[in-house]
């Protein structure tokens, strides 16, 4: 199992030189719990963790890594890859001008893990997200992202699964207040 840790933490270093040309770069923590698939995935709780790269002022790519908490610490890992919208109005400038301080995700992405039925770690699901309340932004250097719910469906057993994020927070490194002084 460590190796599948390993392998996946590896996944999310090398994605993110790919987008040079971005807004701003956060690390992201929180929880994850995925429900309706028991069988395949056993655990009732997860982190989550990784990083938000903002593309554009409304666009951003997320790659986080869920790692099972309940009931065998760090037994299982997926990782996600979701590009997201901001359909409340820009979520940075990209200047000292912070954007939207009250926003709402919607995304679509992909799902790697071994929740299929042959158990082999590969693309597994299908994601659309909803992120339904963000406060903070780029510029501020935080964010918490409140009550995200993903419909996941599982390409192997052809039957829907769900994610909920109770709470996500994202702390900028790149693009904050300090970045434009």
């Amino acid at each position: 199992m460590r190796k599948s840790v390993v392998l996946l933490s590896l996944l999310l270093f090398l994605t993110l030189p790919a987008f040079a040309g971005y807004f701003d770069l956060a690390l992201t923590l929180g929880t994850n719990v995925h429900m309706f698939e028991k069988d395949l995935d056993p655990s009732r709780m997860k982190m989550a963790w990784g990083a938000s790269v903002g593309l554009t002022d409304v666009w951003e790519f997320d790659v986080q890594v869920d790692t099972q908490l309940v009931p065998t610490f760090f037994g299982s890992s997926s990782i996600s890859l979701v590009g997201q919208k901001a359909l409340l109005g820009q979520r940075s400038t990209g200047s000292s001008t912070a954007g939207v301080g009250i926003n709402t995700l919607v995304g679509a992405g992909v799902m790697i893990s071994p929740y299929t039925s042959e158990g082999t770690l590969g693309i597994s699901h299908l994601l659309l997200t909803l992120t339904p309340l963000t406060v903070g932004s780029p510029v501020t250097g935080k964010r918490e992202r409140l009550f995200a719910l993903t419909l996941a469906y599982n390409l192997s057993n052809q039957k829907f699964a769900l994610l909920f994020d109770l709470v996500k927070y994202d702390f900028y490194a790149i693009g904050t207040y300090r970045d434009y002084r």
